[in-house]
This record gives structure tokens, sequence and C-alpha cells, in this order.
């Protein structure tokens, strides 16, 4: 039976903000081997909603682009699997853009512990914002700049830097820990960044791609990020083994629809063109609170031969 709930709030701007709905529940689990000899490789995935996502590496755990709450035009188009206060020990936490969704950072303070350590971009108003709520460690980093929290490393890929007004202050990142790479873009990923990150980061083992090809109708529909054709290039030119597709959810409700965004691509567009132009790239499309377990061929087959094992000397 789920538990349907609301998770609180706190800070200065939660009067403005809504609770989201929660529907907890435990969804199947997936796990795939990914490519490759590496034995130590082993991590988790689980999408929340939109570009929210939890990754975890044993007891590390790592959230992308906290947005746990709703206000007018902003609506997560799906109930979430868990609140801010259903979290669990965070090592890390990071955002891609100080848009409210991508850094619901009022409902975020509500967490447990203001001194986990944020990752914002230089430059942008982020810092500000986290501090002025109570985070204690706030870290900037610029474009193409390195940081290393625990056992974690991010690198901040200035992903989109053509892109004006409220969409100056972009990145993506590229995540790696206990010998995975994991590529995270929640809006575009242009040719200037691709390239680096393709030189750079010759071994992608998962890639969490925005997909809606979110556009400004008053900007005459300029795109603002990509397309399920769009990140399925992308996938093909960096040889993306799996990718999860995030960030296409959202419901703006209909005066945003009719007046202000276009926002049409769907996963089941996205799998169709990673078929038609990216046949080595596997396509997992998870529900909220669904976890998903990447792990190299040798440590699942270590795993399948333990199991069958224990079966058998249960065998009378």
């Amino acid at each position: 039976m789920a538990d349907i709930s609301n998770n609180g709030q706190r800070g200065h701007r939660a009067n403005q903000l809504a609770p989201a709905p929660v529907i907890k529940g435990t969804p199947f689990p997936l796990t795939i081997a990914l490519p490759g000899e590496a034995s130590a490789l082993d991590f988790t995935v689980t999408r929340i909603t939109h570009a929210c996502v939890l990754l975890r590496w044993g007891d590390c755990a790592i959230l992308t682009d906290p947005w746990f709450s709703q206000k007018p035009l902003y609506h997560h188009g799906e109930s979430l699997p868990l609140s801010v206060d259903d979290l669990p020990t965070l090592s890390a936490v990071f955002s891609s853009m100080n848009h409210y969704d991508h850094f619901d950072i009022a409902t975020f303070s509500g967490y447990r512990d203001l001194s986990v350590p944020l990752v914002t971009i230089k430059g942008s108003r982020q810092a500000a914002m986290a501090k002025g709520v109570g985070f204690t460690k706030v870290h900037e980093l610029a474009g193409w700049a390195s940081l290393t929290i625990g056992d974690v490393t991010f690198h901040a890929i200035p992903a989109n830097r053509f892109a004006s007004n409220t969409f100056r202050y972009e990145q993506a990142y590229v995540i790696q820990a206990s010998g995975s790479t994991i590529l995270f873009c929640a809006h575009y990923l242009k040719e200037h960044a691709l390239a680096q990150v393709k030189a750079r980061f010759p071994k992608i083992d998962l890639a969490l791609l925005g997909i809606n090809g979110l556009r400004i109708k008053p900007l005459m529909g300029r795109q603002m990020s990509m397309d399920p054709v769009d990140a399925a290039r992308l996938c093909a030119e960096l040889r993306v083994p799996v990718c999860v597709p995030i960030h296409y959810a959202f419901n703006g409700g209909w005066f945003s629809s009719t007046f202000l965004l276009s926002h049409k691509g769907t996963p089941e567009q996205f799998s169709e063109a990673v078929r038609r132009v990216s046949s080595a790239t596997s396509v997992v499309t998870l529900s909220p609170g669904q976890p998903l377990r990447l792990v190299s061929p040798v440590k699942l087959s270590a795993e399948v031969d333990l199991a069958l094992h224990a079966a058998v000397t249960l065998i009378p």
C-alpha cells in the first residue's frame, strides 16, 4: 500500500512554494552489467524527478539539481518518491543552473544537515542563495574546473556558453567515483563543450541527459535544451553504453504551454532516436524512485555464482 504524504518547507521563500505530492513505494530495482573488466565498478542511480537524481556508491550519496516543491508555472508532472526529510545522508549536492526547478534551495534548506557540501556555479547567484538559507559549505565551481569531495570528483562543463539572460549560468558535470564516470547534462551540451568532454573523458559509463527540447516561445522558439535526437547524437558521439533520460515530465500548465514554453520531447521518442543513431546505447527510462544498479560483468558474475551456490545448498 503506497504511503501518500507531503514534504515540509523551510526558508525565506517557503511561503511562495507548495509541497510536491509524494507517493512512497518500492519500485522494482534494475541491474545492468556495463562493458569492461573493471571489477570495482558498482553504483546506483535513482531518478527522483526532472533533473533531480540520486547517485550512490556504497555509503556515498550525491544529489543533483534539488527540486521538491511546486509553484505556479512550475509543476513536476509526476509524483515524487520521497521528500527532503526522506533523503539519505548526503555526501554532496550539486546544481546545473539557478533556475528554481534545478535549485529549489528554499525547500532544500529543510534538509537535516546544512553543512552538506553544495557545489554551485561560479559567477551565479547560487552561492549567495545557499548561504542565505543557512548552508555553510558552499563551493563555487567555474567551467572546466574540478573539485574533489571525499571520494567523488566533480568536473564542471560550461555546457552552453552562448546562452543569454537567465540561462547564462549553466553547467553540465562529469562525476567520477570508484572507477565510474558519469555525465550529467540537464539542458544542453553544445559542440565546443562536447568536443572537450570527448577528449578529456574517453570512457563514459552512464549519461543522464535532458531530452524535452525546451524552447522559449517569446524568443522565436529558441531551443534551450536537447531534444530526443540531440541527446541520441550525443550518445553516439561519446559512445555512451547506458543513458537514463531526465528533464521531460515538467508541466507548466496551460498558460505556460500556450504562451511561454514548448517542451515536447519524451522518453519514447528518445529511445527511438537512439535506436536509429546510437544502437550501442541502452536507454533505461526510470520511474521516480526506481533504482538502477550498474556493475561490471566480473562483479555481477561473482554475485550470481554466489547466489546460485547458496540456493543449491538449501536444496535437500
